[in-house]
């Protein structure tokens, strides 16, 4: 599998990490568990609904979630948003 991350992701990412530097340790293991098993239960892997509905989204902390889209082999990284941006 092959992880790219979007400028969205990129520049909202940056903003998160500015207001909660300790979110970077966080996002990173999760997104190395990503890696390595996307349906690891400490994830929450699930289908989005609604406007959504092409893309999957799995847990962070608390409300907080990475979004992202699978192409084939490839997974692309396009938000991080609260479970209520959706």
């Amino acid at each position: 599998m092959n992880v790219f991350y979007s400028k969205y992701f990129l520049k909202r990412i940056q903003k998160r990490y500015r207001e909660r530097p300790v979110l970077r340790t966080k996002v990173a293991k999760q997104v190395a568990t990503f890696c390595k098993n996307p349906r690891h239960p400490s994830l929450k892997t699930h289908k989005l609904k609604g406007r959504r509905q092409d893309q999957y989204s799995f847990w962070i902390e608390g409300n907080l979630r990475i979004v992202y889209i699978q192409d084939g082999a490839d997974v692309i990284i396009t938000d991080i948003l609260t479970h209520d941006e959706y």
